[in-house]
């Protein structure tokens, strides 16, 4: 008897943990969902791999960026969907490995809602290899396996990752604290000391960034080249349009890559155009490729009063930088009619 009792109370303890746990999750999970801020924590730091498929699910976007913390902290839809006319969603992670680039731009193209997926070409850069993921990113969450087949039983990933994961508890934890911080009528634009995507950079930064990246390079190993013909290949009769840019790093840091490695960065570059045009030569559906690697009214922008109106720091844009590369690319719904 006095066992059975330990094992009810056991039992139930887990039970009330479990309970609790989901609710927190819904709570918070429709909070943010309903919040007018509430997309801005898609350029949010933290842990977004285990949540980011989830609410992809949910939004149902018809735009969907890709790619490094470029591309998490560059595009805000609080601000692009008003002026675009559309709704877009934010699949960009911290340290995105050419494999996770992949793999999450091929679960934006299998989302019947999505029309244009951008992804940032930084992504495929270094020497990743086939399967490198970085911890919470999870291929049961999306929506295709990586050789494009639909993923069994993705229902009950998706809702075990959104109501049991760790990962879901902590992204929601951070959200819902980000939000809370909000006063009224104060959007993410306002408050850069909780969203770092808004901060702007300064000569102290632009200094300390010149350090840390001082042996920085932006080249394509054989493994990433593969990631991205493996990613073109699954875009070759997709029903959304793939769109690709060179990202706009400031030309502070560009003449440091040129320091490091020319040839490579030239050759990563010569790459990808030769990729795209073999891909375009042979598929319906076509890739388009944009270059703002090089000298242009953003990668030029000198300090005004001490501070720059575009950039976080040497590679990390601002997402009033971000909603500029969009208007100057096309992407938008109006485009596709």
């Amino acid at each position: 008897m006095e066992k059975n009792r330990y094992a009810f109370w056991f039992l139930g303890t887990v039970a009330l943990g479990i309970a609790a746990l989901m609710g927190f999750n819904w709570a918070v999970g429709a909070y943010i969902l309903n919040h007018p801020a509430g997309a801005s924590v898609q350029t949010l730091a933290g842990f977004e791999r285990a949540l980011k498929p989830v609410w992809l699910a949910q939004i149902r976007p018809e735009l969907v960026f890709v790619g490094s913390s470029r591309v998490r902290d560059g595009f805000d839809p609080v601000l692009i969907d008003p002026a675009l006319k559309v709704k877009s969603f934010n699949y960009g992670a911290s340290s995105m490995t050419p494999y996770e680039a992949r793999r999450f731009a091929q679960d934006a193209l299998a989302q019947p809602s999505v029309k244009q997926v951008v992804v940032s070409l930084d992504a495929f850069t270094g020497n990743g290899g086939p399967g490198e993921a970085l911890p919470s990113f999870d291929e049961t969450r999306l929506a295709v396996t990586p050789d494009g087949a639909p993923t069994q039983r993705r229902a009950l990933w998706l809702f075990t990752t959104r109501f049991l994961s760790g990962g879901a508890l902590g992204m929601n934890a951070l959200s819902v604290y980000a939000l809370a911080r909000l006063k009224t009528h104060e959007t993410a634009a306002d408050r850069p000391d909780i969203f770092n995507a808004y901060s702007h950079m300064t000569g102290a930064v632009m200094q300390r960034d010149l350090a840390y990246r001082r042996t920085r390079t932006l080249t394509m190993g054989s493994g990433p080249a593969r990631e991205f013909s493996t990613l073109l290949a699954s875009a070759c009769d997709a029903n959304a349009r793939l769109i690709l840019f060179f990202p706009p790093d400031h030309m502070a840091i560009q003449a440091r890559y040129r320091e490091g490695d020319a040839a490579a960065l030239d050759a990563f570059k010569q790459t990808v155009r030769n990729t795209v045009a073999r891909h375009n030569a042979r598929c319906a559906s076509k890739v388009v490729m944009f270059d703002f690697l090089g000298p242009n009214t953003l990668t030029t922008e000198a300090l005004r009063d001490g501070r720059s109106a575009s950039y976080v720091d040497l590679v990390h844009f601002r997402p009033p930088a971000g909603l500029w590369l969009l208007e100057k690319m096309g992407v938008g719904l109006p485009r596709l009619r």
